[in-house]
C-alpha cells in the first residue's frame, strides 16, 4: 500500500499505458515546485494539501508497465516525491504519516539502487525520530544512512553525522556529540560544487551552521556545554539563510533568541525573537510554532523585565493567529 489514505479512483486516462520520460520529468517537477512551497511556508495548509494528489498519481506510475532502462529513474523520482512529502507532513505534526512516507521513500529509493536518495530518507527518519524524542531511534536511522559512506559525497554524510550529533546532544552525551559535529565539519570542508544531487542543493554553509548550531543547543540546556560555539553557528545560519529558506532562517533565530535568554542575555534575545516572529508568523510550521512556544517558556522566568513580556505576549497572538 503505497498510501495512509489510499490510492483513491484515479481514471484510466490520468495514466499512460508505458511510463515515459515525460512522466518522470513531470513527478520531479512536483517534488521540486512542493519542496520549495515547504521551505518557504511550511508543510501545513496548502503545501499539505496539494501535496496528496500528486502523490496519488506519482505512486499509480510504479504499477505502470515500465521499460528496465527507465526503472531507476521512475523509482528515484517517485521516492523523492515521497521523501518531500513525509518532510512536510514532519512539518505538519502528521507524524504517522511521515514515517510512512519517508519509509516508501528509502525503499523506493532501495529499489533504484540510489544510495543518495537513501541517505536523504534516512536523515530525515532520524531528525523526526529525535524531535518526537526518540533519539535512540534518531540515531540508529542516522548510523543506517552511514552505512557504505564511501558511497556517499561529503555533503550527505555530514548531513547524516549532524543527525548523530543531534541524537547524541538529546542523551546529554557531550562527547560523542562534539566528537561527531567534529567530524561533520571535517567532512564538509571537502565538499566540492557540482557533486550531489539536486535534492542537496539545500545543504549549505548556513544549513551546515543551523545543524550544528541546534545540536550545540541541545547541549547547552541539556548538559550545561558553553553556549558560545551553538550561539556563533545559529548567527552564521540566520545571515546566510536566503529567502528561499525561510523555514530554516525562522527556526535558526528562534533557537538563537532562546538560547540567549537562557543564558543571560534577554535584551538580545528580545531583539532575535522579533526578527524570527517576523518570519514565524508567515509559516504553517508546527515545528516552528513549538520552538516559540519553547522560547515562551524559557523567557517566563524573566517576564519581570517589560521587552521580554512583550515579546511573550507577541508569540501568544501569533502562535494562535
Amino acid at each position: 500500500m503505497l498510501s495512509p489514505m489510499g490510492t483513491g479512483a484515479l481514471g484510466s486516462a490520468a495514466l499512460p499505458k508505458v511510463i515515459r520520460k515525460d512522466d518522470i520529468e513531470q513527478a520531479w517537477t512536483a517534488s521540486i515546485l512542493l519542496a520549495q512551497w515547504d521551505n518557504q511556508y511550511g508543510g501545513a495548509g496548502l503545501v499539505r494539501s496539494a501535496s496528496i494528489g500528486l502523490y496519488r498519481w506519482a505512486t499509480s506510475l510504479l504499477d505502470v508497465r515500465c521499460p528496465g532502462r527507465l526503472e531507476p529513474e521512475l523509482f528515484t523520482a517517485v521516492g523523492r516525491l515521497a521523501i518531500v512529502m513525509g518532510a512536510s507532513a514532519f512539518d505538519a505534526y502528521e507524524h504517522d504519516d511521515a514515517r510512512f512516507y519517508l519509509s516508501v521513500g528509502a525503499k523506493c529509493a532501495e529499489r533504484a539502487g540510489n544510495w543518495h536518495l537513501r541517505a536523504s530518507a534516512m536523515n530525515w527518519l532520524a531528525r523526526q525520530a529525535i524531535w518526537v524524542g526518540e533519539p535512540d531511534h534518531g540515531l540508529t536511522h542516522a548510523e543506517n544512512g552511514l552505512v557504505r559512506s564511501d558511497r556517499l559525497t561529503p555533503k550527505e554524510q555530514a548531513m547524516l553525522h549532524n543527525a548523530r550529533a543531534r541524537a547524541h546532544a538529546k542523551m546529554r552525551d557531550i562527547d560523542e556529540a562534539v566528537r561527531a559535529i567534529g567530524r561533520s565539519d571535517e567532512i564538509f570542508s571537502h565538499a566540492t560544487e557540482g557533486e550531489d544531487a539536486p535534492w542537496m542543493s539545500y545543504y549549505d554553509r548556513a544549513q551546515h551552521h543551523g545543524d550544528t548550531g541546534h545540536a550545540l543547543f541541545d547541549l547547552t540546556l541539556l548538559a550545561g556545554h558553553s553556549p558560545t560555539a551553538a550561539a556563533g553557528r545559529l548567527e552564521i545560519a540566520i545571515k546566510e539563510h536566503g529567502d528561499g529558506y525561510v523555514r530554516s532562517r525562522a527556526l535558526s533565530g528562534t533557537k538563537l533568541a532562546s538560547l540567549r535568554m537562557a543564558t543571560g542575555d534577554p535584551q538580545e534575545a528580545v531583539t532575535v525573537g522579533h526578527r524570527a516572529l517576523d518570519e514565524v508568523g508567515r509559516l504553517h510550521s508546527q515545528r516552528a510554532v513549538d520552538d516559540v512556544q519553547e522560547l515562551r517558556r524559557i523567557a517566563a522566568s524573566r517576564s519581570r523585565n517589560a521587552g521580554v513580556a512583550d515579546l511573550r505576549e507577541r508569540i501568544r497572538t501569533t502562535v494562535q493567529a
